[in-house]
């Protein structure tokens, strides 16, 4: 996926779901999202057999991270995961999960991190990148391990760029919880902070001495850091048997020189996003 909204919304969309892991098997997951949010439900799809859930869902994010334009974009909810641990899926890539001594434990292979240098049209790309020259898309291999501790499930990951290695890698801590839980309704709340690499810090906020004078915005050169913190509450229905209704509301703040970047333009912003899957 493109490195604008989408990996957030995703993150949302997943965790809208992991609010219900002790009986929802399937949850769209993103690079950098929590996987606390995962590893629940990998088990209970390894103890129920193959599962498939096929869905649609509307986010509202900014253009980018740090962008202060807004912006309607589809969230295609498609996933595949065998009871032998094995997943396909649209948003985590192809990859495997399995539980070793109460540590749920994942590896995805997926592609990522391209950004445009203008807006290519209303769902990606932003005019605020003329002059910093394309980022490429990257190969990248995400790696997870969460823990439950009570009601609190606790998770560690990274996303390793592969083939354009230039675009750094990302490590994150996080954590989820369920908050209510009545009939079909399941509500929860989640937290986490992305750390980012020097490599991943230049490219997406840094500005060399040739984008500044194609551009217009000040030279920044960034070290490795701290990005950003995310927090958000998540609203799973059940409609019936096969049918649910996920709904995330977030908020993500940027920190240290993803904030004081000349590309940033709106430190915090909110995160919405809901949809409507099958599962079968």
């Amino acid at each position: 996926m493109h490195r604008t909204l989408s990996a957030t919304l995703l993150s949302l969309s997943a965790l809208a779901g992991a609010s219900r892991a002790d009986d929802t098997p399937l949850t769209p997951i993103a690079a950098g999202t929590p996987a606390a949010a995962t590893a629940p439900i990998a088990t209970a799809a390894a103890a129920q057999g193959t599962n498939y859930l096929i869905g649609l869902g509307v986010g509202l994010a900014p253009e980018y991270e740090g962008g202060k334009k807004n912006r309607l974009v589809p969230i295609p909810l498609l996933e595949a995961q065998f009871a032998n641990g094995i997943f396909v899926s649209s948003a985590r890539g192809l990859g495997y999960q399995r539980a070793v001594q109460g540590v749920s434990l994942g590896a995805a292979l997926a592609y990522g991190g391209a950004r445009p240098d203008h807006k290519e049209n209303s769902f990606y790309g932003s005019d605020d990148f003329k002059g910093m020259g394309k980022v490429e898309g990257s190969a990248q291999l995400n790696l997870s391990a969460s823990a439950q501790f009570g009601a609190v499930a606790v998770s560690v990951g990274t996303t390793q760029a592969l083939s354009h290695r230039e675009n750094g890698s990302t490590y994150s801590i996080g954590a989820a919880a369920p908050l209510y839980r009545s009939g079909a309704d399941s509500i929860g709340w989640s937290v986490s902070a992305e750390y980012g690499d020097a490599k991943h810090m230049q490219t997406y906020y840094g500005v060399t001495a040739a984008q500044s004078l194609a551009s217009g915005y000040r030279q920044a050169k960034n070290k490795a850091g701290f990005e950003k913190i995310q927090a958000g509450l998540h609203w799973e229905r059940e409609i019936d048997k096969s049918w649910v209704m996920r709904s995330a509301l977030g908020v993500s703040a940027l920190l240290g020189d993803a904030a004081d970047s000349p590309l940033t333009r709106r430190r915090v912003a909110p995160v919405l996003m809901t949809g409507v899957g099958y599962k079968f």
